[in-house]
């Protein structure tokens, strides 16, 4: 027997934290580094994705583009209307069609390209000036889409 009662060979009994498993102390530090780091880096990613100016910037891009779009639709929509109103057996029908259709594919080509420039403008504005007046329309504008 040992000094301390123990049998020969059997080593000191090993510590044992409040919750019953064995982590040192510097373990229990290494892991509380660990999870901060890991909620900072979480933070900073949804602060950079929903928060910062330039997700907001690119919200803003994307409803910009969104309202072209619908705007496109809605003359789509009008013009293909107009072009069903016109009876079949009318001998200028095919011409109607025909020109509808056209009409069509010019206002895509004419509204995505306008949509662009306009929308890419913004996005350019806001980027060089968060707090400029044609960001801050922008935002108002585009807050609530």
């Amino acid at each position: 027997m040992s000094p301390k009662g123990r049998p020969e060979g059997e080593s000191a009994p090993k510590r044992v934290s409040a919750e019953g498993s064995p982590v040192s102390r510097s373990n229990r530090d290494v892991l509380l580094v660990v999870l901060v780091l890991a909620i900072a880096g979480a933070g900073y990613w949804i602060w950079e994705r929903f928060f910062s100016h330039g997700a907001q910037i690119d919200a803003m891009h994307q409803a910009c583009l969104t309202e072209f779009s619908a705007g496109k639709d809605r003359v789509k929509s009008e013009i293909d209307r107009g072009a069903a109103s016109v009876p079949r057996n009318d001998p200028a029908a095919r011409i109607v069609r025909d020109i509808s259709a056209g009409l069509g594919k010019a206002i895509d080509e004419f509204a995505g390209s306008v949509g662009e420039a306009a929308c890419g403008t913004l996005r350019d504005a806001c980027t060089l000036d968060f707090d400029g007046q044609a960001c801050r329309k922008a935002r108002e504008r585009y807050q609530s889409s």
